[in-house]
């Protein structure tokens, strides 16, 4: 019998990211931002349903470079935990090493969104182990230490050390803090290029990776210099920073780079990811196209 056209035309079956039998090695973090009571037991019966019953769950806090090169022998490392959780799992696992499917288990969930949209993570999970493909993220780092969502410098950045000491329950110390903050704003002793450009002053700048407007790949990071000159461009940005509205404001300039420069005569107050961090004098910029292997869901044009 001669086939027929709807056979000569359909699709094939996409196959699965991992082998049948696959290994999973599952870091969890119960403490993270959006996880709820229960979701071990709810991990394990998500993974029991999508045919990944060898698996071994572990908690973060054993998160090392050294554990991740003993983890080759898994064929998938699952992290549901929060936003720093995914960051670190990204930085330390091995580039050889088993593919990443980072959860969205914490309270902004960027890089995880930009792996699998807006799907809560059991969904997230399932569609991942059925139709994901592994690919790589892009990322950016400064001065060696890598980000994946977004790298910010300069004074405004102190305003995340208030956040964390009222997150602690330090309401002192955050108003110290908030205060050394406003402080040091407008002092312009940032000085940032794009790429090899000239040097120019700026309040702060920002450099963001793929995931931060919901992407993966891309050949360059973006790069954004804040021009504010008073505190009404400071709040202006702020209040605009929940919407995309902030990227036509005045005081925001946006280009591409690939590598950039960013110095100060003192030190460099910065977040990686949302993390504090404290530069020296110097930041030098790289683009990394070839990053940790993930498992992400195909996105569409």
């Amino acid at each position: 019998m001669e086939p027929t056209l709807a056979a000569e035309v359909a699709p094939k079956a996409r196959k699965r990211p991992l082998p049948d039998k696959t290994r999973a090695l599952v870091l969890f973090n119960p403490k993270a931002g959006s996880v709820q009571p229960g979701d071990r037991e709810r991990l394990v019966e998500t993974l029991n349903e999508a045919g990944v019953a060898n698996h071994e769950i572990v908690p973060v806090e054993h998160m090392s470079r050294r554990f991740f090169a003993k983890a080759k022998k898994f064929d998938v490392i699952i992290v549901l935990g929060g936003d720093g959780t995914a960051r670190s799992a990204a930085e330390f696992s091995s580039r050889d090493g088993p593919p990443l499917i980072l959860l969205p288990g914490g309270t902004l969930n960027i890089l995880p969104k930009a792996l699998y949209g807006e799907l809560a993570w059991p969904e997230a999970l399932k569609a991942a182990l059925e139709r994901g493909e592994v690919t790589r993220l892009t990322a950016g780092r400064a001065n060696g230490e890598a980000f994946y969502v977004a790298a910010l410098f300069g004074a405004p950045t102190l305003m995340a050390k208030a956040r964390e000491a009222m997150r602690a329950g330090r309401p002192l110390a955050a108003w110290r803090r908030l205060r050394h903050a406003m402080k040091r704003s407008f002092a312009r002793g940032l000085r940032a290029r794009p790429n090899r450009e000239a040097m120019r002053r700026a309040e702060a700048i920002g450099i963001l990776c793929p995931s931060f407007s919901g992407g993966i790949h891309a050949d360059s990071l973006e790069w954004v210099r804040l021009d504010a000159k008073h505190l009404l461009d400071l709040a202006r940005v702020s209040v605009m920073s929940i919407t995309t509205a902030w990227r036509n404001d005045s005081s925001v300039e946006i280009t591409t780079c690939r590598t950039s420069d960013i110095v100060s005569l003192g030190v460099i107050p910065a977040t990686l990811d949302g993390e504090p961090r404290t530069f020296f004098h110097r930041v030098r910029i790289a683009y990394e196209p070839k990053g940790p292997r993930v498992i992400a869901l195909q996105q569409e044009s």
